[in-house]
């Protein structure tokens, strides 16, 4: 498996470069590829490892580590950033790296149902995005370019 800093310096590669093209070898798993409707977005979902790699513009734009088991993802038990743990809540990672950026989500929406409680970290060249589930517990973690 990666670790978090080599997961990082994929944020932005193409999916031509060197980095991206030995992934299925350095995760040890061979991805499901997938493009959405319009086809401008393609996913690489290594399921058994929990880790999704969005590309927009044959760029990573996103990588996605579920932290619990859920869509067909199985649970990430990988490296995260510094001192984070797989079992922290919203208080434990704000006492870590400090108050966010931004934050929302924890309520239902008329049309897409509970939307997870979230806070996001501006790390200079990437953002860095964590979700919680109903219970406050984190269920899931992403590398962002940042916008």
């Amino acid at each position: 498996m990666l670790r978090w800093l080599d997961f990082i310096g994929t944020l932005g590669c193409s999916k031509t470069e060197h980095i991206f093209v030995l992934l299925s070898q350095k995760i040890n798993e061979l991805p499901v590829v997938d493009k959405d409707v319009l086809g401008d977005r393609i996913y690489y979902s290594f399921l058994q490892s929990g880790v999704l790699f969005l590309l927009e513009n044959d760029r990573v734009n996103q990588i996605s580590f579920f932290i619990k088991s859920v869509e067909s993802f199985a649970k990430y038990e990988g490296e995260l950033p510094i001192d984070v743990e797989l079992n922290n809540n919203e208080t434990s990672i704000i006492n870590i790296l400090g108050f966010p950026s931004l934050s929302g989500g924890g309520k239902s929406d008329m049309l897409f149902g509970y939307i997870n409680r979230w806070i996001k970290y501006d790390k200079g060249q990437y953002e860095l995005h964590f979700e919680f589930d109903k219970t406050d517990l984190l269920c899931k973690v992403s590398l962002m370019i940042k916008e």
